[in-house]
């Protein structure tokens, strides 16, 4: 996930998953929202869409904002109907203050 990406310019959601499990043994996956960020939202490359030859989670976009060490795979970045769902969090730059992510636009 190496090279930069522009200005956090994009106002989205971010949102964390949680399991509810009935009594009955059935179970759903909601989502919290965990309040704004601020993002900046590039194309994945074509070397970054393929793991392995396999197409289980595309890699569509790389995200980068501001250090949060809550954030997993799993989570989503939500901008009014699109959703990014996270796939992979580089924290590589922790220090400097940011986190990358490896996100998969749903829907597409």
């Amino acid at each position: 996930m190496s090279g930069r990406i522009g200005a956090l310019d994009r106002a989205m959601r971010l949102e964390r998953p949680d399991r509810i499990e009935a009594a009955d043994g059935e179970a759903e996956l909601v989502f919290a929202d965990m309040g704004p960020v601020f993002v900046a939202l590039a194309p994945a490359s074509l070397a970054e869409r393929w793991q392995a030859e396999r197409l289980d989670g595309i890699a569509t976009h790389r995200a980068r904002l501001r250090a949060d060490g809550r954030i997993t795979g799993g989570w989503r970045l939500v901008e009014g109907a699109r959703v990014f769902r996270i796939l992979a969090v580089d924290d590589s730059d922790r220090r400097a203050g940011y986190i990358t992510c490896l996100v998969e636009e749903e829907g597409r």
